[in-house]
């Protein structure tokens, strides 16, 4: 089941990983205490058995949900050692009760999936050293008439089970509509020794469904250090102590509305929530630690990353490789050449060094080379203060850039280091930005995340002999305009000469900027684009390099056997795309070919040649023609995203064209052109379609073009307009008519 949840907890999630007992009676046991315990001590929300009738249409509605944590630590003699260590408890219990009043719910709920048990205790020397966690499950159905149904948790699935790990998956039969879902899941973890941080967990205050009561609750140790922020209008915690002088940290709220489109948003930037993080702070750790000692803080805390990011800027122990440096000078011919030379040369062919790196560096213990190996994400900020290294060797002067995602939290909500990405900004004639992301990126292309968005400075002075930085302020980081983000298909089509109901269809594709980087990485061989790489900086590919090394035979045959054997998959991908494009299969692939590859600053340029059934109907002598359908598959906006409130957060600005030619058969005529006919422009972007005929051939042009990646609420209708108008021709048909 995919929980419907007030929040999502992210990083850390509810489903937390828990250590099971010595053995399944213990287990089982515990289980009935913790169900006695909570279903006998819920508070009075969770008795509640009907919703307001103005929620009857609502597809559920949560009536009562809550998030508990009770921390405590205590030091534990370990006498095989004769030391005492400290020993962490952690109890978390979500607990939810909802209404079902649709198909859809019930779907949702009918399922719980968990993860029952993870242990990674260990061993040094005479000495076990506990971190293992359990998690227990309990569920009850209350029917419309009052009567509950307790499930028997015994009954189930373990979806995993291994010694270590074991993943559950507990079936709610007899659940129906009208019917209410009580659940809970608790975790138990026991931790000894090193403190670990706790989160961020990040409660988004809102759902799929409306919530009538939510709780969050958290009781900590004295000694623990606490961080959290609430964004974009969440309350704050009310923080207070108890009796034994903990931490309690409360937050309840009444008739949470169900929050509103998902389409197009970025609920780090529009939704309320609050991330916190928190960690057992001991004396020893206190002064290596950011957290404060029985301390909550709350509110931005940016500026302290700020300073311990320049820590590591500045470190002179940081460990760098300069492999795509020493890669650069030897291209150049030594260092002495390179200073005569345009400085954003130089960075262009350092920066192919730095892909080239970073993405193709194989380990030869565990030769893997499939197409996974596409999408991996390079860390930006190693990559970036990386490249800032190598830049500053260089005497170029240049920009290190923290940012945040627009999909992610803003800047002043950030709550670790890691929530920032990193690019570098360099002025060498014109301004030039490097961005440190997936194994396709190219020069001067900054990936649409980032694209907008405010970034914080910091300066290196490359002239020094110690390695300072400077923060000196923001930065915007430019938006790419739509004609550089663009998809073209060249479609021929033609009708199957032995089955007229069948289209054999000829499709080149060119993609440009952002639109390229998914199907490229689908489509690409590693063992290609490694080679593109490594030639483009004079160095030789990866099997070459290796069989200059006599010792490395054994090596080359391994690798040239694996991409071997990647090659023969490249037609499932190339089917695979074609099913993504059209929303079934090709009948047959018959072509497939990548034209240009796009490694560098060009387009990706892919040829298929396929055939493709349900396009066409006969009609007694004549054939009905879905010819709209040859853009793609295209999903209508439903009902409940037609009305909107929140801006839109689009993809990127970005421009489709489609270029149909249709094969007219001898003794027929074509009729239906005028559905192709359409012309809609205004301030978000652009729709047209032209339809033409000749005796031989229909001609069917469509433009579609989004010029902005950012849109406020009040432009959604306009949005609405240019979709709404693609997914009529998209739906658009033609008739081949028999002539007489």
């Amino acid at each position: 089941m995919k929980i419907k949840l007030f929040f999502t907890v992210i990083s850390a999630c509810i489903f937390l990983n828990v250590f099971a007992q010595k053995d399944d009676k213990d287990y089982t046991q515990r289980a009935q205490d913790i169900q006695t315990e909570i279903w006998n001590n819920s508070s009075q929300p969770f008795a509640v058995k009907t919703i307001p009738a103005a929620m009857d249409s609502e597809s559920a509605v949560i009536i009562a949900t809550s998030f508990d944590v009770v921390n405590s630590a205590k030091m534990k003699m370990k006498w095989s050692a004769l030391t005492a260590v400290q020993r962490m408890f952690y109890l978390t219990t979500y607990h939810e009760r909802v209404k079902i009043n649709d198909k859809a719910a019930l779907d949702d709920y009918s399922t719980l999936e968990y993860q029952k048990k993870l242990d990674r205790t260990f061993s040094a020397g005479f000495v076990k050293v506990y971190n293992k966690t359990d998690t227990y499950i309990g569920a009850k159905i209350i029917k419309p008439d009052g009567k509950e149904i307790v499930v028997n948790t015994n009954e189930e699935v373990i979806t995993k089970d291994e010694t270590k790990k074991k993943e559950g998956k507990l079936a709610i039969p007899d659940l129906q509509i009208g019917d209410i879902l009580d659940y809970y899941l608790r975790t138990e973890k026991l931790q000894e020794v090193l403190p670990e941080t706790q989160g961020p967990y990040t409660f988004f205050l809102g759902g799929d469904y409306p919530v009538l009561y939510q709780s969050i609750r958290l009781q900590l140790d004295e000694k623990t250090g606490v961080e959290y922020v609430n964004a974009n209008g969440a309350p704050a915690f009310k923080a207070s102590r108890d009796d034994d002088d903990n931490i309690v940290l409360a937050l309840e709220q009444k008739n949470l509305p169900k929050l509103q489109s998902s389409i197009w948003t970025s609920p780090y930037r529009q939704y309320p929530y609050i991330s916190l993080q928190y960690m057992f702070v001991t004396k020893g750790a206190e002064a290596k630690s950011h957290f404060s000692r029985g301390e909550v803080k709350h509110g931005s805390l940016s500026d302290d990353l700020l300073n311990q990011f320049q820590k590591i800027l500045e470190s002179t122990g940081l460990s760098v490789s300069y492999v795509p440096y020493n890669q650069t000078t030897q291209y150049f011919g030594g260092e002495k050449h390179i200073k005569d030379l345009p400085q954003d040369t130089v960075v262009k062919t350092l920066y192919v060094a730095w892909r080239h790196n970073t993405f193709c560096d194989f380990s030869t213990t565990n030769i893997d080379i499939t197409n996974d190996n596409n999408y991996i994400q390079a860390n930006s900020l190693i990559g970036a203060i990386s490249m800032s290294r190598m830049l500053r060797s260089l005497g170029i002067d240049h920009e290190l850039v923290l940012v945040c995602a627009r999909t992610s939290n803003k800047l002043k909500d950030v709550m670790n280091i890691t929530d920032f990405e990193a690019m570098i900004h360099l002025k060498t004639g014109k301004d030039y930005w490097l961005a440190f992301n997936d194994i396709v990126t190219q020069f001067n292309e900054i990936p649409p995340r980032l694209q907008g968005e405010d970034g914080l400075v910091f300066r290196p002075d490359v002239d020094a002999k110690k390695l300072t930085y400077d923060q000196t302020g923001k930065i915007k980081i430019p938006v790419t305009a739509a004609d550089k983000n663009m998809e073209t298909e060249n479609i021929n089509v033609a009708f199957n000469t032995s089955n007229m109901q069948q289209l054999q269809v000829d499709r080149s594709t060119e993609l440009s900027g952002a639109t390229r980087h998914y199907t490229q990485k689908e489509l690409m061989m590693m063992e290609d684009m490694e080679a593109d790489l490594a030639q483009s900086i004079n160095q030789k590919k990866l099997t070459d390099r290796l069989a200059d090394d006599k010792k490395q035979q054994k090596l080359v045959s391994e690798f040239s056997a694996a991409f071997a054997k990647e090659k023969t998959n490249q037609k499932t991908y190339f089917e695979d795309e074609i099913k993504e494009q059209f929303d079934q299969s090709a009948k047959d692939v018959t072509a497939y070919e990548v034209k240009n590859e796009g490694m560098f600053n060009s387009d990706f340029v892919y040829h298929t040649n396929f055939t493709m059934d349900n396009f066409v109907k006969k009609a007694g002598n004549n054939y009905i023609i879905e010819a709209g359908k040859l853009v793609g598959s295209v999903s209508k906006v439903e009902e409940k995203d037609r009305t909107r409130k929140i801006d839109v957060y689009m993809p990127y600005a970005r421009m489709y064209t489609y270029n149909i030619s249709l094969a007219i058969p001898k003794g027929y005529k074509i009729k239906g052109l005028e559905n192709f006919n359409k012309n809609i422009s205004n301030e978000t972007g652009s729709l047209t379609a032209t339809a033409t005929a000749d005796d031989a051939t229909v001609q069917v042009t469509i433009q579609q073009q989004y010029l902005k990646n950012f849109e406020p609420a009040v432009n959604w209708s306009k949005l609405l307009e240019l979709m709404d108008g693609f997914y009529d021709i998209s739906n658009q048909k033609l008739l081949l008519e028999k002539s007489n």
